[in-house]
């Protein structure tokens, strides 16, 4: 069994990660860290855990969560990942971060979209981007470091990238209309995401300047073989969660639908 602990267990993206591990025949849940929620029972904090999950959440005691576990995996905001992935890997643990601290390969672009230093471009040649669709072998080597992508980006090359890797479409021409609930803001408070502000309506936001841009953009480029920028803009619709991106390219070829397909 893989004994697995959730660093942040309490938001959005640590319990569902917790509902998709708790089911995972050979994965034995461990720690489940959170500030907010020491001392009281994951389930008592999302009730659909039920029956199902019965674990206390703790303080983030991180040496002894690395004695016990086999991997880890960090979901924090951005800037909170790097004290925990080095501590990690220095004790020979593998690490997937849901972040974003690891996902971009140069420290320079991640300062300039996140507004924070970096705490550790040195590991970030270790990292591998975490999408099993293009980096399975990779992911299921000898990597310390995995980046989980994040929710536009895997949208976004996941429709893209047959196309761009068989030369079908320009990508200068790429434009990525892309739709997300609101769950994906997260679980704090914020006037956007409001029920009566959301609900009936549909709105841009991150117009030209959505952080996952460059995420998309260097994955896409790697799969092309060149650089090129997208036009990227992301929509906040009224349904919890989910997210639909509809992409867009010029075809580089006079193909038919059955053709391409």
């Amino acid at each position: 069994m893989i004994k697995a602990s959730i660093i942040g267990a309490t938001g959005y993206t640590g319990v569902e990660l917790i509902r998709i591990l708790s089911l995972h025949p050979e994965v034995e849940l461990g720690a489940l860290t959170s500030q907010s929620y020491v001392g009281e029972e994951i389930a008592g904090i999302y009730p659909s855990l039920q029956g199902r999950v019965q674990k206390l959440c703790q303080e983030q005691d991180l040496k002894q969560i690395l004695e016990a576990s086999h991997v880890v995996f960090v979901a924090l905001p951005h800037g909170h990942s790097v004290p925990v992935v080095k501590e990690a890997i220095s004790r020979g643990k593998k690490v997937i971060d849901l972040g974003a601290d690891f996902r971009l390969r140069q420290a320079e672009v991640y300062e300039e979209w996140y507004q924070v230093k970096h705490g550790a471009p040195e590991l970030l040649p270790e990292a591998i981007y975490g999408l099993p669709e293009i980096y399975r072998e990779r992911i299921s080597g000898e990597i310390a470091i995995v980046a989980n992508p994040g929710c536009y980006p895997t949208a976004a090359i996941l429709a893209l990238a047959p196309a761009l890797a068989e030369k079908l479409i320009s990508p200068e021409s790429i434009i990525i209309d892309a739709k997300s609930g609101v769950s994906g803001a997260g679980r704090k408070l914020s006037l956007t995401s409001h029920f009566s502000e959301v609900n009936d309506s549909i709105r841009p936001y991150g117009v030209a300047s959505h952080r996952h841009t460059p995420e998309i953009e260097q994955e896409l480029q790697a799969l092309a073989g060149r650089q090129f920028q997208v036009s990227f803009t992301p929509h906040l619709v009224p349904m919890t969660r989910g997210i639909l991106v509809t992409g867009y390219g010029q075809m580089e070829l006079d193909l038919s639908v059955d053709e391409v397909r």
